[in-house]
């Protein structure tokens, strides 16, 4: 009977000092924000595009400290938000483990254009903050540092270019001028594209205004469904150039055309697209791949859950081939895609989350650009 109370009373103090223990673990009682360091708040920049790759500034900030021992080093989380606002669904420029993050001058230009809709040569006043996690899944260690203001003039970005447009029986315009789709000016001087869905062994060509057959643009000296020399068909012209052929296998495809050196390309795309990755729900399993809602060919888009870390797209949930990644210059609010084919081809960067929330993720394979936004 002894020997029966001891160990009760042995186990009863083991379960209190357990209890107490797991206590400390997930009780907060203190802790120091992270503070900004640098830029100053009310700093003023002027932004202009000849100095697009230059530094704008770099982010610091101090660490923050939490009352725990052996803690896992935080992930800071660079936001912005537009004056006044409660970044309640902000931008987020970076998620890090590091204590600073450059910003290049056309980075910021791109943010405050695309994201926020700013208007070049326009003065506008944006908030920023640092906020500190040990885990997107507990909020009780989340804390955000004091907010500074900075006083950014955009540079105007636009270049107006008229459009030219695509038409054909392998299109759903078919001949109908007045009816042909208008593509996509795409950055280089004289070059198009759209994704568009084309019907097998038919015809396309090109033209520069609706309702009109000229100015034109048609089959070259050398041309196949893939690629080819385009020829052009100014005002007054009254001959007619061939007739472009299109693939032997009806789908989206991705048509290129270069007016300015003459040439077109048309590539076979996505149908349908995948999400997956580190950052979602899906992990790193294609099987898991999360469907994208197509809008029209080439145009993608997804609501969901993301967290910290990288993700792809996919374009079937069988293998890692086809996807697309992005490139160094991409963020997790927007940047290029970058296209594997094939498994025999090198994995593209990974596309960084802005991190922990809801977000809609926004991809256009004619431009081959993708843009996240808080949801």
């Amino acid at each position: 009977m002894k020997k029966l109370s001891i160990l009760i009373l042995a186990i009863g103090l083991f379960s209190l000092f357990s209890c107490k223990k797991d206590e400390t673990k997930v009780v907060l009682t203190y802790f120091t924000p992270a503070q900004v360091l640098t830029p100053s708040t009310g700093s003023s920049y002027i932004l202009k595009k000849v100095n697009k790759d230059s530094l704008l500034f770099t982010y610091t900030w101090s660490n923050a400290k939490y009352n725990l021992t052996d803690v896992i080093k935080p992930t800071y989380t660079v936001e912005m938000d537009t004056a006044g606002g409660t970044f309640s669904k902000p931008t987020v420029i970076t998620t890090t483990k590091d204590l600073s993050f450059s910003m290049t001058v056309g980075a910021m230009n791109k943010i405050i254009l695309s994201i926020f809709m700013g208007e070049g040569d326009s003065l506008a006043t944006f908030q920023f903050r640092v906020r500190a996690s040990l885990a997107d899944n507990n909020p009780a260690t989340n804390n955000a540092s004091e907010v500074i203001t900075l006083n950014i003039t955009p540079y105007s970005d636009i270049v107006i270019v008229s459009p030219i447009y695509i038409l054909g029986d392998a299109t759903e315009a078919l001949w109908d001028n007045t009816k042909a789709l208008e593509m996509t000016h795409i950055g280089d001087a004289g070059q198009f594209a759209i994704v568009a869905h084309l019907l097998a062994n038919k015809q396309i060509k090109f033209i520069g205004d609706l309702g009109q057959w000229t100015p034109m643009w048609g089959l070259g000296e050398i041309g196949t469904p893939d690629s080819g020399l385009l020829k052009y068909r100014p005002i007054g012209d009254p001959n007619d150039p061939p007739i472009i052929p299109s693939p032997a296998i009806e789908g989206d495809y991705r048509v290129m055309a270069d007016t300015a050196n003459l040439k077109y390309e048309v590539t076979l795309t996505s149908a349908q697209l995948f999400l997956v990755g580190n950052a979602t729900t899906a992990g790193w399993t294609p099987a898991n791949g999360i469907p994208f809602t197509k809008v029209s060919p080439g145009i993608f888009t997804i609501t969901t859950t993301l967290t910290a870390g990288g993700m792809k797209f996919l374009e079937t949930t069988t293998g890692w081939a086809p996807q697309w990644g992005t490139d160094l210059t991409g963020t997790g609010n927007f940047g290029p895609l970058i296209y594997r084919p094939t498994e025999s081809v090198t994995d593209p960067p990974e596309i960084p989350s802005p991190g922990a929330g809801t977000f809609t993720i926004s991809v256009n394979l004619a431009t081959k650009e993708y843009k996240i936004a808080a949801k």
